[in-house]
């Protein structure tokens, strides 16, 4: 994600209200998140939709990384043959 300019990425919730198809323009041209502010302070980020999901996925990815460093940290283990099992199931369909 590209980072924001702030003389031109800050505006104030009412321009959603008015502007939000110049505002989602912005994003995805830019590529730069919008900084949505109330009262001079930050309320919403809007952000392009492959962005976000580019985000979501990381977070994902990140998770199970954590939850799999966790369940060796309490050895919870498969026996190497049950892994290397999974490990060559991964990309195969199943009929």
């Amino acid at each position: 994600m590209a980072s924001p300019k702030f003389s031109e990425d800050v505006h104030p919730l009412t321009e959603l209200k008015t502007k939000a198809s110049a505002l989602v323009n912005q994003v995805r041209r830019s590529r730069r998140p919008v900084l949505l502010t109330r009262r001079g302070r930050g309320v919403a980020v809007l952000i392009d939709l492959e962005e976000y999901e580019r985000l979501v996925d990381r977070a994902a990815f990140i998770e199970a990384v954590e939850k799999g460093t966790q369940a060796a940290a309490d050895g919870d283990l498969h026996p190497q043959a049950e892994a290397e099992k999974i490990l060559e199931s991964f990309g195969k369909t199943y009929a």
